[in-house]
């Protein structure tokens, strides 16, 4: 039976993250001060280095702030934190991914604050001699508890960190069966990848994977942020030496990320590195036939409902793609059953209850 909490609780509580772009951290980051807000007697967010495409979506009852941090030790910025905490009581600061050290300088300044740290980073096991580790050894003591979006990365925490306080938090998202039929200006078919532009989403892979299909009656479209950078025009000579300039879409990053799954005929991920990526979790809500690299958990969030493959495999993934494609009564299929499974495990309402659990428990 789930322990459902009264709609007021002492909770005073502010989610840090470090922008708003549209990544998973950030999205679970707005997600959870959404669902807050009805819960706790107060819910909030700051942002430290930049606000983002995600801004709009915070809900109007959510207390925010954009404190411009500048550098690590931005006194401008820690003040203006500090003042924004103070003047809404807050009680439990809740940091994601690499926000932890901006929240171990605000409990210095206010020790009774107590620290929950929400580990999004699926390569974080692979770096374990970095600095930013060693760093993150030491700040580990001050953290309530931990949260971990993956079992390797709670696994990681209890053999790395200095705390033993460490759970798993599955990643939710709070989205209505009528954003399904949201319309777009696509009006073809199209195979659907959303991952911002980075080494670790392997887009040469998914690009290779299409080049391979016989059948291209679908278009590709890349949806997530372009930082023009050195992985982004490597990708754009790629799709120019393939000959896929016609074929393949790069859409850049988009508020309207939730019609454009819904309007799409195939969802894919095509990483090296994930931990638990929120996209696929959206995927599956969205009731989409799903190809995703054998990476982090995505193998058991999928199941037998999709279609599962080596990383950095292009033949395989293309396989993969191509079944779906020519097995359109086995993607349904499949796309339902996926749903019915992400519904009653990634059950966002389950999930927030646990980490009010926690906040509780930390309180105490």
């Amino acid at each position: 039976m789930t322990n459902h909490y009264p709609l007021k609780t002492n909770l005073r509580v502010l989610q840090l993250i470090d922008s708003l772009e549209a990544g998973g951290a950030e999205r679970m980051a707005v997600n959870l001060a959404n669902a807050l807000v009805e819960k706790v007697e107060f819910s909030g967010i700051v942002t430290t280095r930049n606000e983002g495409i995600l801004k709009t979506q915070i809900n109007e009852k959510v207390e925010y702030l954009y404190c411009t941090k500048k550098s690590s030790l931005d006194l401008n910025a820690i003040s203006s934190t500090l003042r924004f905490i103070k003047t809404h009581d807050v009680n439990v600061l809740h940091a994601h991914g690499s926000s932890y050290f901006f929240a171990f300088l605000l409990k210095m300044f206010l020790p009774k604050l107590k620290l929950i740290w929400h580990d999004h980073h699926g390569n974080r096991p692979k770096e374990e001699t970095s600095m930013n580790t060693k760093v993150l050894k030491v700040i580990s003591l001050f953290f309530s508890h931990i949260f971990c979006v993956s079992e390797h990365l709670v696994n990681w925490s209890k053999k790395t960190l200095d705390n033993s306080s460490v759970s798993l938090i599955h990643n939710f998202t709070t989205g209505k069966d009528s954003d399904f039929h949201k319309q777009t200006e696509l009006d073809f078919p199209f195979i659907l990848c959303v991952a911002n532009l980075r080494w670790q989403k392997n887009h040469f892979n998914l690009i290779e994977a299409y080049a391979l299909l016989q059948d291209k009656s679908m278009k590709l479209l890349l949806v997530g942020k372009d930082e023009n950078d050195e992985y982004a025009q490597q990708l754009k000579n790629k799709i120019k030496e393939l000959n896929l300039e016609q074929d393949v879409y790069m859409l850049g990053q988009r508020s309207d990320v939730d019609s454009i799954i819904a309007n799409s005929s195939i969802c894919v991920l095509s990483s090296d590195v994930e931990a638990l990526p929120m996209v696929l979790i959206e995927y599956a809500n969205h009731r989409k036939p799903v190809v995703v690299t054998d990476v982090g958990q995505c193998a058991s969030v999928v199941g037998e409902f999709g279609q599962v493959v080596k990383p950095n495999n292009p033949k395989a993934l293309s396989e993969a793609i191509s079944f779906y494609i020519k097995n359109k009564d086995i993607a349904q299929s499949h796309a339902r059953a996926l749903q019915a499974k992400i519904k009653k495990e990634f059950d966002s309402e389950v999930i927030i209850n646990e980490i009010i659990g926690i906040y509780k428990a930390v309180l105490k």
